[in-house]
């Protein structure tokens, strides 16, 4: 696989994650709402916002380098070795 094909399907996933982090981070601010954790008209909500998604894309996208093991195919030499 050539690099420039590598970049670009990180930069996909670079948006997939934000799009997923911002997601999550909408609703596990709301639960906390609900909840009664944060209130809506205080400063509160949106540092919640910011910082639920700042540390799930952060965690999303070193995903394909903490598993990068996985999602290589096996190798021959390591198909025999079994």
């Amino acid at each position: 696989m050539t690099t420039s094909r590598l970049v670009l399907m990180y930069v996909a996933w670079l948006l997939a994650a934000g799009s997923v982090a911002v997601t999550i981070a909408v609703i596990v601010t709301e639960v906390f709402v609900v909840l009664g954790f944060v209130d809506r008209s205080s400063g509160a909500y949106g540092s919640s916002l910011g910082v639920i998604t700042a540390l799930l894309f952060v965690v999303l996208a070193a995903v394909p380098f903490v598993f990068r093991r996985r999602f290589v195919p096996p190798s021959s030499e390591e198909v025999e070795d079994r």
